[in-house]
């Protein structure tokens, strides 16, 4: 089975999506309950922070020379300390990432929109399509993306455009009332979630001819999908306040409840749930994508597939365990910016510094 080609075009909607995910709900409650009416602000420092992190990741993809990232590390790091790596790095990381966006996935749904509805099933029920559409290939994954990411934008546009006329911008004011530190913490944990993830697209770098095609194509979407960041932020702090938005865990759903137009023009709520369900699908795909064929590296197998069940089934036991309580997980999300970073900032520096030292000495 041939399918592992993917367009500019189709690398390019699947990496935005993939960033949306599980941010696109959670992200403004997030950047509200540290910095307050200013969490728009610390989007414009993310954005600029991640456009140095791409340039870092493309010096990767440059020593890469169209070899893959997974054979690339065993050939950098030697046999034995590459696959042990490549073990580590993905459980760790993807793999671990996988499981909490499935539960934060079971948890919306049982929350907000099915209370009665068992967890269990929901995670059946989307590990099922995730395992089948990484089983078909990558480009039927690209052929997906270029085919739903226009209904994302249009269902984007449709749930937070008609709430403009609702907005008070003055919630967004007083600018800087908490000084700058308050921001700079902001974007600290919006780096680490989800731009710092894109780390793993790394993994896709031996699809084009050019490194500096790839690098275009992940500056690219980061910068989309922070423009969408941006303005998804400012339109729900403005219609909410910042005081509303950091004590919802879901606000960019609850905010398009508030649209009502002489009981006709309502109800978007389900709009943005499609968004989410359709970002939540392609952010799971890749990691699911990335963890197999990671672990395929270390554990020499011929066809990455082969892994796709086995690691369906173990996110399916640790996506319930993964937090018992709410408690447990604020205390996550206090910890994975300095997790995270380990994995998407130090963990690639040292990357390209022993490439760079391995290229010199050569």
């Amino acid at each position: 089975m041939n399918n592992e080609k993917l367009t500019v075009r189709q690398m390019t909607m699947w990496f935005i999506l993939y960033q949306l995910g599980s941010a696109f709900l959670v992200l403004p409650s997030n950047l509200a309950s540290i910095a307050k009416q200013d969490a728009w602000l610390s989007l414009f420092l993310v954005i600029a922070f991640q456009a140095v992190m791409v340039l870092l990741y493309a010096g990767i993809a440059r020593q890469l020379n169209g070899v893959p990232f997974e054979q690339y590390m065993q050939t950098l790091l030697g046999k034995w300390f590459g696959r042990m790596f490549l073990l580590l790095f993905s459980l760790m990381y993807p793999f671990l990432i996988l499981n909490l966006v499935l539960r934060d996935l079971g948890d919306f749904i049982t929350t907000v929109i099915m209370p009665e509805t068992p967890m269990e099933s929901i995670f059946v029920l989307m590990l099922g399509a995730v395992i089948y559409v990484v089983y078909c290939g990558v480009g039927t994954i690209g052929r997906a993306a270029e085919l739903l990411f226009f209904l994302v934008m249009l269902l984007l546009a449709v749930g937070y455009i008609p709430l403009i006329s609702s907005a008070k911008f003055s919630n967004l004011l007083p600018v800087f009332e908490f000084g700058w530190k308050p921001i700079v913490h902001a974007t600290f944990t919006n780096i680490a979630f989800p731009f710092i993830e894109s780390v793993l697209f790394l993994y896709f770098a031996s699809h084009m001819s050019k490194p500096d095609k790839w690098k275009k194509i992940v500056l690219k979407s980061s910068m989309v999908a922070g423009g969408l960041f941006l303005i998804v932020t400012i339109i729900v702090i403005s219609v909410l306040s910042q005081g509303v938005v950091s004590t919802l865990s879901f606000s960019s759903y609850f905010a398009v409840r508030t649209i009502s137009f002489s009981d006709f023009f309502e109800r978007f709520e389900v709009a943005v749930s499609v968004i989410w369900f359709i970002a939540i699908f392609f952010r799971m795909s890749l990691l699911m994508y990335v963890s197999a064929k990671g672990l395929s590296a270390v554990f020499q197998l011929k066809d990455y597939r082969s892994l796709l069940i086995p690691l369906g089934l173990i996110t399916y036991v640790l996506a319930g365990e993964v937090w018992p309580n709410t408690a447990a997980l604020h205390t996550t999300f206090r910890i994975w910016p300095y997790y995270a970073m380990i994995f998407g900032i130090i963990c690639p520096v040292l990357i390209w510094i022993t490439g760079q030292i391995k290229k010199t000495a050569s």
